[in-house]
């Protein structure tokens, strides 16, 4: 992939590179262009192509002229997306992302949608799919992350497979006591978290066009915390099994981007200048982040190389602490350096055992303590 940084290096001399710089990332971000990745060869020129049209005095003129052709090049292959996860809150904005993009994209989906109308307020998972089918450069793929089969027919073509697949809620019951919740079921975390993770590289690897996988996750390391203490006790070990999937990325020998947000919401508004974001699976105050930016991140990343084999952390900071968007953040980013642990799911399952013992006694407290007032009035 060239860059922007490419393409001035190409051109320009150094006295006018920073005047171009400016000018032509202005003209680049703001457009529209299905091209997202752009090959310019320029050849058979010994004078720099800045003479020909003033850049001297005019360096926004030659940003704008460049990024003409950049967007009227129809001679390199467009990017081709997968996304898993259709209907979930991440992927329905990312595919109304990428198609906004024009990135032709191809959806997989449990349902069968083929006689539901598009409805302008969707509802039920059915009708969210339908509305997405509608737009335009989306195609809808079905099957399952659990039926490698249908992944293989899902990336064919593709350059990179958006990972945003999540398992239900679970029942709480069959969560809390384990001999009830069955790790085999289609919806179970570890179908969804690992299997189907492992499932989604099996099928990567078996399609030359891919090149990357990006993965939502969370923040996993730390077994012990009270909400992973929470959430793994009433989910399933969802988050054991989501940070198991992440090992499975970085042993794949594809690259990968791992992304590990903050609280998700959806309807938040975000503070100005206040995006932030760490690699190497940095620690980051926890805050709320929206479902659009982390959206944004996912798509994003695949236009910066220096993001492949990397885990990032994405929060908001305080008002004006941080970027206005995620283009420097992600420029500045650099591929793990540290040592994950190879396995947590002990450390999470004996930290969920910790809490349902936890529970059992506080429910004893309580029950107890009825048992006292109950007393006072007999």
């Amino acid at each position: 992939m060239i860059s922007v940084c490419d393409i001035y290096n190409i051109v320009f001399w150094r006295e006018q590179r920073s005047a171009f710089f400016a000018s032509f990332a202005s003209c680049f971000t703001s457009t529209s262009n299905p091209l997202s990745i752009v090959l310019i060869v320029i050849h058979s020129i010994d004078t720099p192509p800045y003479v020909y049209c003033m850049i001297m005095k005019t360096p926004r003129l030659f940003a704008i002229i460049v990024t003409l052709l950049v967007q009227t090049i129809t001679t390199v292959e467009a990017l081709q997306v997968a996304v898993i996860g259709t209907t979930g809150n991440i992927a329905q904005t990312a595919i109304r992302q990428l198609s906004k993009q024009n990135i032709t994209t191809r959806c997989l989906l449990r349902h069968d949608i083929s006689n539901i109308m598009p409805v302008d307020d969707p509802q039920s998972s059915r009708e969210v799919a339908a509305s997405l089918a509608s737009l335009p450069n989306i195609e809808m793929i079905q099957g399952d992350v659990t039926d490698p089969a249908s992944l293989l027919k899902l990336v064919q073509g593709c350059d990179a497979i958006l990972a945003l697949q999540g398992a239900p809620k679970p029942n709480v019951i069959k969560s809390l006591i384990p001999f009830l919740s069955n790790p085999e079921a289609s919806s179970h975390p570890y179908m969804i978290n690992y299997v189907g993770v492992q499932n989604i590289i099996d099928a990567a690897h078996g399609t030359p066009s891919v090149k990357r996988i990006i993965r939502i996750t969370g923040k996993g390391e730390q077994p012990y915390s009270i909400v992973a203490i929470l959430i793994n006790m009433l989910g399933n070990l969802a988050k054991g099994w989501n940070y198991e999937g992440e090992v499975l990325l970085r042993k794949s020998g594809i690259d990968y981007t791992i992304i590990r947000p903050g609280l998700l919401k959806k309807d938040y508004t975000e503070p100005t200048k206040a995006r932030g974001l760490v690699d190497n699976g940095g620690d980051m105050k926890v805050s709320v982040v929206s479902y659009h930016q982390i959206a944004q991140v996912c798509i994003e990343s695949l236009q910066y190389d220096n993001t492949k084999k990397s885990t990032l952390t994405v929060m908001n900071v305080d008002e004006n602490e941080g970027e206005e968007d995620y283009g420097v953040l992600l420029g500045n980013v650099i591929e793990d350096q540290r040592v994950f642990p190879d396995s947590l799911i002990r450390e999470h399952r004996m930290g969920a055992r910790f809490g349902f013992v936890g529970l059992c006694c506080f429910l004893v407290g309580v029950l107890n303590g009825l048992k006292g007032v109950v007393g006072l009035f007999l």
